[in-house]
């Protein structure tokens, strides 16, 4: 039956929470088990980390779940920046020799020629996407007519001039 009282709405944010974390949640991963018990497997885990593995391979190979996968990877975030810049700077160490090999064999015709233009804009995109430049770039033309342009040489007629005087300074 409706009745002529206004009703109380109650926002679930205003409202306490019902169970305690502890009660909620039991397992805490920490990756502390894992550490104490199988080192090997810990220090495999952040190595996969370091080198890009995916989640799926390294839960196979270290026989651990995803969840420890993903502490072990917030546990060590120092340890994995450190290792990929070793590794970056590794892959520019191996990018410039293959540079050098690709110039090589450019000076002694080994390279087909339909490969050619593959390798040069594959070169030309990782030059700059290594100097940090955009590997793509939009560009916008304006066309102007011909009235538009005897528009904007009218205003520039139509400026007032401003008169100064010009002084020369002895240095």
């Amino acid at each position: 039956m409706p009745t002529k009282r206004p009703r109380a709405y109650q926002k679930a944010e205003n409202l306490p929470a019902n169970l305690v974390v502890e009660e909620a949640c039991p397992a805490v991963w920490t990756g502390q088990k894992l550490f104490d018990k199988r080192p090997n497997d810990y220090a495999k885990c952040v190595q996969m980390l370091a080198e890009g593995s995916t989640i799926t391979s390294i839960t196979k190979q270290c026989k651990i779940t995803a969840h420890t996968v993903a502490v072990v990877k917030s546990r060590e975030q120092e340890t994995l920046k450190n290792t990929k810049k070793h590794l970056k700077g590794l892959i520019g160490t191996a990018t410039q020799l293959a540079v050098e090999s690709l110039i090589t064999k450019l000076q002694d015709d080994e390279i087909p020629s339909g490969v050619l233009p593959i390798a040069t804009g594959i070169l030309i995109d990782k030059h700059r996407q290594y100097e940090g430049e955009p590997t793509q770039t939009i560009e916008v033309k304006k066309s102007l007519s011909l009235d538009e342009i005897r528009a904007e040489l009218a205003n520039l007629k139509d400026e007032k001039v401003v008169d100064a005087e010009v002084t020369d300074v002895e240095s």
